[in-house]
């Protein structure tokens, strides 16, 4: 039997696993819109480089996904930060072959956090739970999204989210880009008698372009648990040609541009 090369792992962002802290792995397999279930299936997790950190473990089968519960012992001290560990997954689907599935994973000091919540949303619009759909009480579903689509945004232009030592920084870009989300999706499924909503979603599609253009945050890229001296901005400025000899601060003095 040949194997099926379109069953899709729901892998959205790296998992952040730190050292002495338990962590519930897990790997949703999808195939035409439903969850497809392993039958059994093992874990291992190896380090950047190829470095057995959990041998082959078996896999628990719960509500149709394969899950392995990392225990805090798994992850001592001793082990290095890195943003290059891999967790490999083979299971074993009904169509009766084993898949080999990766998923990327990073060793952190600390994880971040998304930084708004349903309580955000009604500061800015104090009626927007007039937008949930039937039987919904929260916006968790756009808030996660909108989280993973601003971390892997982070991670394109060459910063890693769990150094940032500032997550209020990434506040405005993240509520923009949540309500963004809820604007269009109400939009699409007909809600409003004009064109209301979707004028609201290009409006907070256009302020969540420029938070991130204008985003700054302090980093910790030793990992050492300090504030490094430098911010870092989340847009860098990439220069087609060689830059200017000299550039005006905001106070109006001129310093020399340093060559990195």
């Amino acid at each position: 039997m040949s194997t099926n090369r379109f069953n899709a792992p729901r892998v959205r962002i790296p998992d952040v696993l730190e050292r002495g802290k338990a962590f519930a792995a897990e790997l949703p397999i999808y195939r035409d819109g439903s969850l497809v279930e392993p039958a059994s299936g093992t874990f291992r997790l190896v380090d950047e480089s190829d470095n057995e950190v959990i041998a082959s473990s078996a896999v628990t089968i719960t509500d149709s996904i394969a899950t392995y519960s990392i225990s805090a012992s798994q992850l001592p001290s001793t082990l290095a930060y890195s943003d290059s560990y891999t967790q490999y997954w083979d299971l074993l689907l009904p169509d009766g072959e084993t898949y080999s599935f990766k998923r990327p994973c990073a060793l952190a000091r600390s994880a971040l956090y998304p930084v708004v919540s349903d309580i955000d949303l009604e500061g800015e619009y104090s009626s927007i739970e007039n937008l949930l759909g039937a039987g919904k009480t929260s916006f968790q579903d756009k808030i996660d999204e909108a989280w993973v689509r601003l971390v892997q945004r982070v991670r394109d232009m060459g910063s890693l989210e769990y150094l940032i030592m500032t997550p209020q920084s990434l506040r405005s870009a993240h509520m923009n880009l949540t309500l963004y989300l809820i604007f269009k999706d109400a939009a699409s499924v007909g809600m409003g008698q004009d064109s209301t909503y979707m004028d609201h979603a290009r409006e907070h599609r256009e302020m969540y372009e420029r938070d991130f253009k204008t985003l700054q945050f302090k980093y910790d890229e030793d990992q050492d648990g300090g504030v490094d001296d430098k911010r870092r901005a989340g847009y860098p400025i990439i220069m087609t040609s060689r830059p200017p000899r000299n550039s005006y601060t905001n106070r109006g003095t001129i310093r020399p541009f340093r060559r990195w």
